[in-house]
């Protein structure tokens, strides 16, 4: 993708448009040590007087098209800011999971806490000095990751847009913290599409409705996807798939008096190994 911060916001309309999204993508950077940021990011403690939890900022900006810059101090939930986005520092790393055991219990014990985390991706203390967010079709920033926030329908084409040109996408599950580590770290630190489940907090905390799931994309992914996106199925005649999908009639349902399957089906009927 280009620096043209025009093209991502048109980006940013179209995947509103084609996806039939509820609520605004939302452009990630991870601001680097003497990097500006643009006066027009809100600073939480500003507009809030408190710090706040940074899945409530994403919910600030794509539910109401707020821009933020997010530094540790500002970030109340201290693992997100300390344990994953390296912007404070723990006298023990390891208090962490014990806060977790002893305030929490997200896990059996603090053993298991840890265990839980150990393929974490993480970033270590001063790498970034913040984590700037922006609807994307309005963004103020050349993003690093794009998150969207969508229903599994939506994910459901997301990934077909994703891998097809082949292969498959691992995503990592554990129920916490998720739109943080999973849906900004990971996604920056592997350059791959990631399958977030919003976890726990997002949803407490962000109001992350029941429905929602999201799909984190690289920049250097993002045009692979948006060049991919509805193309899969495209030799099933009428297609089926859109958003959203027509009522269940693909199987062995007659339409206008033909068989309405995927010819993949009575394809590989004629080829089955006879005993």
């Amino acid at each position: 993708m280009n620096e043209d911060i025009e093209e991502y916001r048109k980006i940013g309309e179209g995947l509103i448009n084609q996806l039939k999204l509820t609520t605004y993508p939302i452009a990630v950077k991870l601001i680097k040590a003497g990097e500006e940021v643009s006066s027009n990011a809100l600073r939480p403690k500003d507009m809030f007087d408190f710090e706040i939890p940074a899945c409530l900022a994403y919910t600030w900006c794509r539910r109401g098209g707020f821009h933020f810059f997010l530094k540790g101090e500002e970030i109340a939930c201290k693992p997100i800011s300390c344990h994953y986005f390296g912007l404070e520092r723990l006298e023990d790393p390891g208090d962490v999971y014990k806060a977790w055991e002893r305030k929490a219990a997200y896990k059996k014990n603090a053993d298991m806490e840890k265990k839980s985390r150990e393929n974490d991706a993480i970033l270590e203390f001063g790498e970034i000095q913040g984590i700037a967010i922006s609807p994307l079709n309005s963004t103020i920033i050349i993003p690093d990751i794009i998150m969207i926030y969508c229903s599994p329908l939506i994910l459901s084409h997301l990934i077909l847009a994703a891998t097809y040109e082949g292969g498959s996408l691992t995503s990592h599950f554990n129920g916490m913290e998720s739109s943080c580590k999973e849906g900004i770290i990971r996604t920056y630190k592997s350059n791959e599409c990631q399958v977030v489940a919003p976890g726990m907090g997002d949803r407490v905390m962000a109001g992350v409705q029941d429905h929602e799931m999201i799909f984190s994309i690289p920049r250097l992914k993002l045009e692979m996807v948006l060049n991919n996106l509805f193309l899969a199925g495209k030799k099933i005649n009428p297609s089926p798939f859109g958003i959203p999908h027509l009522n269940a009639t693909i199987g062995p349902v007659k339409t206008f008096g033909k068989w309405n399957e995927p010819g993949v089906w009575p394809l590989l009927r004629k080829k089955i190994k006879k005993e």
